[in-house]
């Protein structure tokens, strides 16, 4: 029984498997009728949104593409497709973009495009891109901008570097730029070569500043200025110019966010005068070339050194003014002391000539030229004749002469 219905399960398996080999079809042959389902279903071509998550042109000319799709915070994509620019219809598509949004076609960027879906038996579902919307992009480029700009304003931070007192020497620069940059090298040039003669110390930070790796370069160059930002003044980005899709990395928000924050004032000079970059707003002074920030600078230190000459002049004029007063004041001093001598010297002249005249009445000589006499013992005035005795010499003095007496009687 068991071994019967054994056979009879067997027998129907075969059977079922003989019946699946005759219906199998190949895997080329699925590949085509999914093609064929695809071509018969969908439209000839279709204008889709999405962000270029990867971008190579070949040698050829051709352009691949990853495009996905992602939330907005999110960073996981939920849609991926690869898709083709041939050649041929790069060379117009790349220059017409470029031309209305002066902006290069690279990683990140949002994109709307007018696609044909086509399933390759070996490469599988693709898209073929014929055409690029660049109004599309510009308005998503600026609405990227006004959410980094009000970001920024939310989070208390767009104003902070402007409010950063600038100081008045500004003599010790870090600069954030690559070393080979023409930019730099002219910034260099002028600031070491200023009319002037003032000197500069200039240290660079390098950096990348165009390309995807661009605004994280910058962030790493301004991270070590922080580290030692008490060795110097104010901090300087600079590049010598170039499209306006090499300076979008100038729109990064942690970029604008790092230089916002700074502790040190900020100049910009990235080589445009068209667009103001965000960076160029969070700076605490934008300009529109690096030559442009060396005379910045350069003036800075002028305007400093005509604010001290004009305080010396000022000084000088005040001594002048003060000298002049003080000497008036001398000469009226003077005066008045001369004044005050001569009257001074003609009362004591007065008294010296009473004096003169009490002496002159004093003297004995004067007495004596009226007939009296003055008697002398023993080289003393002698005032009582008891102060003698019989036989003692007495000089008696005349207004004119002595005698010489002997005493007779006391």
């Amino acid at each position: 029984m068991k071994a019967t219905a054994l056979a009879k399960e067997t027998s129907g398996k075969v059977s079922l498997v003989a019946m699946a080999t005759q219906s199998a079809i190949s895997l080329t042959e699925l590949q085509e009728q999914i093609k064929q389902a695809l071509d018969k279903s969908l439209a000839p071509h279709y204008w889709v949104t999405a962000e270029i998550n990867e971008i190579k042109i070949n040698q050829t000319g051709h352009c691949y593409l990853a495009l996905i799709e992602k939330e907005e915070d999110d960073a996981l994509p939920k849609a991926k497709v690869s898709a083709t620019i041939w050649e041929y219809s790069l060379r117009l598509i790349r220059a017409h973009f470029e031309s209305s949004t002066g902006q290069a076609l690279t990683a990140g960027l949002k994109i709307m495009v007018k696609t044909a879906v086509q399933y390759h038996p070996l490469y599988g579902l693709s898209l073929n891109i014929t055409d690029i919307d660049p109004a599309y992009t510009v308005g998503s480029m600026a609405i990227q901008r006004h959410r980094t700009i009000a970001g920024l304003e939310a989070e208390g931070v767009f104003h902070l570097n402007h409010e950063l007192p600038f100081p008045e020497l500004p003599q010790r620069i870090a600069v954030v730029s690559s070393e080979q940059a023409a930019g730099y090298q002219d910034f260099v040039q002028q600031l070491y070569e200023n009319e002037y003669g003032y000197g500069f110390r200039i240290t660079l930070f390098p950096s990348l500043m165009q390309g995807e790796r661009a605004a994280q370069s910058m962030i790493e160059a301004l991270d070590q200025i922080n580290a030692c930002k008490d060795a110097f003044d104010v901090v300087v980005i600079i590049r010598g110019g170039g499209a306006v899709a090499d300076l979008m990395c100038f729109d990064d928000a942690n970029l604008a966010s790092h230089v916002a924050q700074f502790p040190l004032p900020v100049l910009t000079g990235v080589g445009h005068d068209k667009d103001e970059s965000v960076v160029d707003m969070v700076a605490h002074r934008a300009l529109k070339t690096p030559t442009a920030v060396a005379d910045f600078l350069v003036d800075c230190l002028s305007e400093e050194a005509s604010v001290l000459e004009e305080y010396g002049r000022a000084l000088s004029k005040l001594a002048h003014h003060a000298l002049h007063r003080e000497r008036q004041d001398l000469n009226l001093l003077q005066q008045h002391l001369l004044l005050y001598a001569g009257q001074r010297l003609q009362q004591e002249n007065f008294n010296l000539q009473l004096y003169a005249n009490t002496i002159e009445s004093c003297n004995p000589y004067h007495i004596l030229s009226r007939g009296y006499a003055m008697a002398r013992f023993r080289n003393r005035a002698l005032t009582s004749a008891a102060t003698v005795h019989a036989g003692d010499e007495v000089e008696v003095i005349l207004h004119k002469g002595k005698l010489q007496t002997v005493v007779k009687s006391a």
